[in-house]
Formats: structure tokens, C-alpha cells, sequence
């Protein structure tokens, strides 16, 4: 009869290698006990699915120790067989890792420009909001709660391109969970996306560009303060190259440098190529001719650049930012000025959409379709988005708004028919 506090996993003997007096192998290595130094007890480790599991036996004796870390080896077995996590994790700390992982492929060149989308919206959403919750714990509840959070957050229903790159990242994270064993497919959630349908930012009508180009010369020359001018004279040549080459405000723009730009030649005529890094990765466009009278203001600016021809700073390749102040220095305010130039000039009225300086990415795609008729192929190309994004964006371009190049040129003069005049009438 076992006594009252009897244990009866201590009555057999486990088979064991001792390596060392602190190191000691079971199953053939699967299992290991060992010592930590200042303590008689012996901690165990044992490897399933080529990761290690750590346990503590809180026993000294090898014996027990050697019994206690086989129960949790073989209950392990039994749990992964039933498709049953056996140790998970915080999502917060899963999701650092991620962050970290991304954006070490991205420092080291081989990330994906998608990546810098993901890492904002774990830092920005997910983290906040997720951290404390078991990476094996987020389901329809917790998403539910998210939504809500995430919409107070926005201050509005987020579109449903937003989520999907949330939901992109979520999977993310989830997905390497799962690699490290931390959950389990079966634990996956089904992510919706009930996102307020995407609607194209307002464009500037021909007359309106018209007017804010003009409003701008005397604008930018204007400020209470010498850093207040610095920041608009750059924001009109920010303005004009933006919408004379559809790149987009942000990235695109503010990454491109002098050495990204290059003269090209075709059929006899020179044309500035742009080679900029955006949401799809490096592309190549050409920039509209007077494009460069922009550029020869910024650079006139700038006084390490200032004394070389601007076809010699173009073949010199110089790896400096093109949009600087005065000072040399960059900056990230442009949107907040060109907010004032919008309530200064009177261009965002009030009731109606306001524009921003993605606005002069689609009064690029606008005029090009409407003035210039060119193909909705070939500016895709150009603008680094899809034909389909195109055709949702500017389907109100309708085949009267472009009868002159549908109906093409005439072959000859035109000839008015005689009618025929019937002899029974």
C-alpha cells in the first residue's frame, strides 16, 4: 500500500546516459536532464519537431527527474499528435520578432517595399491592441473588439484596402507562430474585410491646375518667416514635378535623388527618365519636357550643386536627395503646407473633397487620358499600378470625353451623298 503522500512516477527507473555529472541523456538524446550552476535541481530539455521544449522536474534525485521530463516528452507527442499547441506565446512579442525580421531583409536590400507597410501597421495597430493576447487566443471575439478599437483609433471606417494590408500582416504574424510551434493551423482565424469601398482622391480639373500653377508663383515668394518661405518654394517645384511625372507624393517622391534621374535618347530626342522605388518596387518613367525647368530651381537652391550645368549634374550621378530646403535638409512637412496653399488659394472649397498632394497623381492620369489620349497600358506602365486600378479610378472617362482620338484622323475629303430619288413618287 502507497502511503498518503506517496508519488508513484518516482517507483520506476527511467534508462539513462550520464555524460557528465551535470548532464545526463534519455531516449537516445531526445530527452536531456541537466544543472544549472548554483542549483541541486535538474532542469530538462527534451526535442520535438527539431525544437526544444524546456520544462523544470523541481526534482533532485536523477531518477525522478529522468521520469518527471519523459512524462512531459511523451504527453508532448501525444498533444502535437492531436493537433494541440503545446506552449504559446504572446502576439506582442511574436510580433517584434516579425518587425525585426522584415525590417532586416529590408536594410539588407532584399525586402520588399510591402514590407515597410507591415512593420507600420504592427508597431501602429496590432502591437497596441494585440500585445497581451496568446498568439493561439485571437478569434472572431478578439477580432470583433480589434474593429471596433481600430475605427475609434482612425476616427472613421477604415477602407477596405487598409484591412487587407492588416490583414496581410495579421497572417503574418500568424504564420510564423505556427513555424515556431507556438500555435496551430486549426487556431488560424478567418479574417474579414467589410472596409468602406475605396474612392479615388479628387483630381484638379484643367482650369484649376491652371490657377493654382499661377497662384503659386506669387505664394511661394510669401511667409512671415525665412523657413516658411524655404518650405513653400520647395512645395511649388514638389507640386509641379508631381504633376508632371504621376510619381506618388511620399516614397516615390521624396526618395528620388539626382542620380536617379538620367537623359535618355529615342529617335533623336532627349527625354528625363525618372527611376523611383514605390509600392510595386523600382520602376522607370519619363517626366514631361518641362519637368526640367522644376528641377534647375532646386537646383540653382542648392549651393554644392548649384555651379554645374544641369546636364553635368545629371551624368555626375550626385547621391543626394532632389527635394531639399535651402539648409540641405529634408523634410516631411510638405503635406501640412500644401494644406495652406489649399486654404489660401481657395481650391478646396468647403462640402466638397479636399484635395492633397495625392490629388496631383490623378490629375496626371487625368489630363493624360483626356488631353493627351494616351493608353491606359501604357500609363500603368508609367504610374506603377494596374490596369484594373486605372479603369476603376478614371471609368468616367467616357468614349465621348475622347472622341477626337477614337475617331482618328480623316481619309480624304468627305464626300456627301446624293439621295436617291425614286420614280414612283
Amino acid at each position: 500500500m502507497p502511503t498518503k503522500n506517496a508519488v508513484p512516477h518516482k517507483q520506476s527507473k527511467v534508462k539513462s546516459v550520464a555524460i557528465s555529472d551535470t548532464l545526463v541523456h534519455l531516449r537516445d538524446g531526445d530527452v536531456v536532464l541537466y544543472k544549472r550552476e548554483n542549483s541541486d535541481k535538474w532542469q530538462a530539455r527534451y526535442k520535438l519537431f527539431n525544437k526544444w521544449h524546456r520544462v523544470s522536474t523541481k526534482e533532485r534525485n536523477v531518477d525522478w527527474a529522468g521520469k518527471v521530463a519523459c512524462e512531459a516528452f511523451d504527453r508532448a507527442r501525444f498533444l502535437a499528435d492531436e493537433d494541440i499547441v503545446i506552449t504559446s506565446k504572446k502576439f506582442g512579442a511574436v510580433a517584434k520578432v516579425v518587425a525585426k525580421q522584415l525590417q532586416d531583409e529590408l536594410n539588407g536590400g532584399g525586402g520588399k517595399v510591402v514590407y515597410q507597410t507591415y512593420i507600420a501597421v504592427i508597431n501602429k495597430y496590432l502591437i497596441p491592441f494585440f500585445e497581451k493576447y496568446n498568439v493561439n487566443g485571437i478569434d472572431y471575439e478578439a477580432l470583433t473588439k480589434f474593429d471596433e478599437w481600430r475605427e475609434k483609433e482612425m476616427g472613421k471606417k477604415p477602407r477596405a484596402s487598409t484591412i487587407t494590408n492588416h490583414n496581410s500582416t495579421i497572417n503574418r504574424v500568424l504564420e510564423y507562430a505556427i513555424d515556431m510551434g507556438y500555435m496551430s493551423k486549426v487556431h488560424l482565424p478567418n479574417l474579414r474585410n467589410d472596409g468602406a469601398k475605396s474612392v479615388p482622391r479628387p483630381a484638379f480639373s484643367k482650369s484649376e491646375y491652371k490657377s493654382l500653377t499661377s497662384y503659386m508663383t506669387k505664394w511661394s515668394k510669401q511667409g512671415h518667416t525665412q523657413r516658411t518661405k524655404d518650405m513653400r518654394e520647395l512645395l511649388r517645384d514638389y507640386v509641379l514635378v508631381l504633376a508632371n511625372t504621376g510619381m506618388r507624393h511620399g516614397t516615390e517622391a521624396l526618395g528620388l535623388k539626382w542620380k536617379d534621374i538620367r537623359w535618355i535618347t529615342t529617335d533623336g530626342k532627349r527625354y528625363l527618365q525618372f527611376t523611383v522605388n514605390g509600392k510595386r518596387g523600382e520602376r522607370t518613367l519619363i517626366a514631361r519636357h518641362n519637368t526640367q525647368d522644376y528641377l534647375e530651381r532646386i537646383q540653382l537652391r542648392d549651393p554644392a550643386i548649384s555651379k554645374l550645368s544641369f546636364d553635368n549634374l545629371i551624368k555626375k550621378g550626385v547621391d543626394e536627395f532632389v527635394f531639399r530646403l535651402r539648409d540641405g535638409t529634408t523634410t516631411e512637412n510638405l503635406g501640412a503646407t500644401f494644406r495652406h496653399l489649399m486654404r489660401d488659394s481657395g481650391l478646396n472649397k468647403k462640402g466638397s473633397k479636399q484635395k492633397t498632394l495625392y490629388s496631383l497623381r490623378h490629375t496626371y492620369a487625368h489630363l493624360a487620358i483626356l488631353e493627351e489620349g494616351i493608353d491606359i497600358f501604357k500609363l500603368s506602365k508609367q504610374m506603377g499600378t494596374s490596369v484594373k486600378m486605372i479603369e476603376q479610378y478614371y471609368g468616367h472617362v467616357t468614349p465621348a470625353h475622347v472622341a477626337n482620338q477614337l475617331a482618328g484622323k480623316r481619309m480624304g475629303k468627305h464626300k456627301p451623298v446624293k439621295p436617291i430619288i425614286s420614280d414612283k413618287q
